[in-house]
């Protein structure tokens, strides 16, 4: 987490990056091999030709930023239905915070309810009534100072994956949730086998008069050119995505499905959505002129991706698997995550609470990464991009190998 003050990255001493090519970023006297692809947002790769290309094209064709509706969001909006399809309306605004923040906002003016449901292990951005994670009796910890006394009194915590108390959890509260939110398939565990619970938590909300919400800021796009729903046949009232329909810029999206439209047609609300730059041209635009790029050539883009996401996962369990180390990758698509135990878990508390011991063994395992310019980023989540190449994994794979060998071996 972040310092509350000051960003780390600015901190005494630390290597600040300056610029970046393909699979690569820079700080003054080093390139290192980007494993974290600002955030997951940047699929292509950075400063890949198809970006470069579209932001000349802005200039050239005088478009300039317009604070109003403009052409370039209605085709955008119209593009991003052909991937995600479960949307009837697109609302953009200018990060996934702010959709995250006013898709709880529409919630509660469709059925006048307080209560939100969240499922823990997720991160949904810098959320005032979100900015909590749970206690082992499933209580709102503050994750921040500053917060309202009223968003601790209004939310509820059902723990991910897990049908029993979720369920018991819900019918307790059922009458006074206006929504749930998830993060469907979480950056801190990006564990496959969550299918029957999403659509257990999908038939919940939906018997109950609950907007179920699906934050797929990272997976949105990255998941073969659509989303989580899309694979697992999940339809959610409300979704926010962001991060790589945004191409390396700022964006955030709330995607409404036909139900919850139809549910707005009928009583009209009046919630307030506007913003200087939601929508403006300039993202817009290229997001759109790089979201046709990624479509007309998704599946070699997306063979490519996964296909070295899953060399580096297997090759590296086969290693720590014959060598006995108490550590195991995990993945999702593009999204890759080392978990620093072996044990079996299925969520961010039980991975917690198996690393908490060895954080000074993480640290120097991440500083021997640094050292042999490989980049993970402090949220400890690696992506994938259509530039990483086959001899970049290889190198990555090596050097996990050697590093892992060398402080987590006993």
């Amino acid at each position: 987490m972040q310092n509350l003050i000051i960003n780390e990255g600015y901190k005494k001493g630390v290597d600040l990056f300056y610029g970046a090519q393909d699979e690569r970023i820079f700080t003054k006297n080093k390139k290192y091999i980007d494993l974290s692809m600002c955030a997951g947002s940047i699929l292509l790769g950075h400063n890949h030709k198809v970006f470069k290309k579209s932001i000349a094209k802005f200039i050239s064709k005088k478009i300039s930023n317009i604070a109003a509706p403009n052409i370039s969001a209605k085709i955008f909006a119209k593009n991003i239905k052909r991937v995600v399809p479960n949307s009837e309306k697109i609302i953009f605004c200018n990060s996934g915070t702010e959709a995250v923040i006013k898709s709880l906002r529409l919630a509660r003016a469709i059925n006048n309810k307080k209560k939100i449901a969240l499922v823990t292990g997720g991160w949904h951005g810098s959320v005032d009534q979100l900015l909590y994670k749970t206690n082992k009796k499933l209580k709102p910890v503050k994750l921040s100072s500053g917060l309202p006394e009223e968003t601790y009194k209004n939310l509820i915590l059902i723990p991910y994956n897990n049908f029993k108390k979720s369920e018991a959890i819900l019918k307790k509260n059922r009458k006074n949730i206006s929504c749930l939110i998830i993060e469907p398939i979480q950056a801190c565990l990006p564990y496959e086998n969550v299918g029957k619970y999403l659509k257990f938590l999908e038939i919940f909300c939906k018997k109950n008069n609950i907007i179920l919400i699906f934050d797929e800021m990272i997976t949105g796009l990255r998941t073969n050119c659509s989303s989580v729903q899309n694979y697992f046949n999940i339809k959610p009232d409300l979704s926010t995505f962001g991060k790589c329909f945004g191409a390396g810029l700022p964006i955030g999206i709330i995607s409404i499905s036909k139900s919850v439209t139809r549910k707005i047609n009928k009583i009209n609300p009046k919630v307030f959505f506007g913003g200087t730059f939601s929508g403006n041209s300039i993202v817009t635009f290229v997001g759109n002129e790089v979201l046709n790029y990624i479509i007309k050539n998704k599946k070699k883009i997306f063979k490519k991706i996964n296909t070295n996401s899953k060399y580096l996962q297997a090759e590296l369990n086969k290693f720590f698997v014959s060598n006995n180390l108490d550590l195991k990758i995990y993945r999702f698509h593009s999204m890759l995550r080392l978990v620093y135990t072996k044990n079996s878990i299925k969520d961010r508390a039980s991975r917690d609470f198996l690393e908490l011991k060895k954080n000074k063994l993480i640290s120097k395992f991440k500083d021997y990464i640094k050292n042999k310019n490989i980049y993970i980023p402090s949220s400890g989540i690696m992506f994938q991009s259509y530039s990483h190449e086959k001899k970049d994994i290889d190198y990555i794979i090596k050097e996990f190998k050697k590093g892992s060998l060398k402080i987590f071996k006993k």
